[in-house]
């Protein structure tokens, strides 16, 4: 008899609570899976998970569920950490709040990671949901890296006509977006940092492509499904606005080279990264003056953190980076992919 994939769900919650609704009933409609949905009410203000909590248990499913409470926001990373220590099943989805998945999404996504067993992750499109007049705008199709080091969702912002589809195939990207992807947990284990999946110290925003990271340095790939559709609200959370939020992720980009990188392998990029510093160190000090001012400090303090993680990487992966000059894109195609 034929058994049915079981696949861990987690979903940390912070206000959104209009998102919520959409998202668990496209969970619920999964086909082909049997699911166990996680959820962390991450110090709602708006008693987003007591809400959530409430629907689940009156919808009857062949699927199981848990909250879990935290009395103030620890972060995403730091939330999924938590949700990923009380999680079970062989197959995990990270999946943010405001996403409403296909139904056929996640029953996609596991057939790809059976067929490629050097894959450790993979995701399929998301698209924006302000989407009208059969036109439809790409969120993402997974992660792609340039030589100044900025990861981009791949396609985000293009604009498809109706009936188009995306013209990336199925196949290998850097990395996937912690909006929505699936993993198996062997590949997670073996590239995880001593709290889970996530390196905390990212609080949020870069903590997958953090992960990205680890995954390649443990000899893992990841890959894409185009078939595999969803939508994303895009901050529906509204974490993003706030300014403990915006100081916390103001090093996250810094972080990721402290932390994986090497002269050797950052030298014959060192033009476009300056480049790309001193737009970012200029755009922060007008869109953001008080993180500019405030946010170096925030970083400053993690370094002695970041220096023991990159220590600990090193003595299990050993010192070789040279695998990221296969990644990287040169910066003429960031644009061509919005075209």
């Amino acid at each position: 008899m034929h058994s049915i994939t079981r696949i861990s769900v987690l979903i940390p919650l912070y206000r959104g609570r209009n998102t919520v609704n959409a998202c668990l009933d496209s969970l619920l409609n999964q086909e082909g899976v049997s699911l166990e949905i996680l959820l962390l009410d991450n110090g709602c203000p708006e008693d987003t998970g007591e809400w959530a909590g409430y629907r689940l248990s009156r919808i009857p499913g062949a699927f199981t569920w848990k909250l879990l409470e935290e009395p103030k926001n620890i972060g995403f990373a730091a939330g999924m950490n938590k949700l990923y220590g009380h999680s079970g099943a062989p197959w995990v989805c990270f999946l943010n709040q405001d996403v409403e998945l296909s139904p056929n999404h996640l029953n996609l996504l596991v057939s790809a990671l059976q067929a490629n067993p050097p894959w450790a992750g993979v995701c399929g499109t998301l698209y924006r949901s302000s989407d009208s007049d059969g036109m439809r705008t790409i969120d993402t199709t997974g992660h792609v890296i340039f030589r100044d080091r900025v990861v981009r969702n791949r396609g985000a912002g293009k604009v498809l006509g109706t009936g188009e589809s995306p013209p990336w195939p199925p196949g290998e990207v850097f990395g996937l977006s912690a909006a929505c992807s699936l993993y198996r947990r062997e590949a997670l284990e073996s590239a995880r940092e001593e709290e889970g999946p996530f390196d905390p110290d990212f609080f949020a925003y870069f903590e997958d492509i953090d992960l990205d990271y680890r995954l390649h340095r443990a000899g893992w790939r990841l890959g894409y499904v185009p078939a595999a559709e969803g939508t994303h609200s895009l901050g529906g959370s509204g974490g993003r606005r706030e300014l403990a939020v915006r100081l916390q992720s103001y090093g996250n980009r810094r972080r990721i080279i402290w932390k994986h990188e090497s002269l050797a392998s950052l030298l014959g990029d060192l033009g476009p990264i300056l480049v790309q510093e001193m737009y970012g160190f200029f755009r922060a000090l007008v869109t953001d003056p008080l993180a500019w001012l405030i946010g170096p400090w925030f970083f400053a303090r993690t370094i002695p953190g970041v220096l023991g993680r990159r220590a600990r990487m090193d003595r299990m992966w050993g010192t070789d980076r040279s695998w990221i000059r296969e990644c990287l894109r040169p910066e003429r195609e960031r644009w061509r992919d919005r075209a």
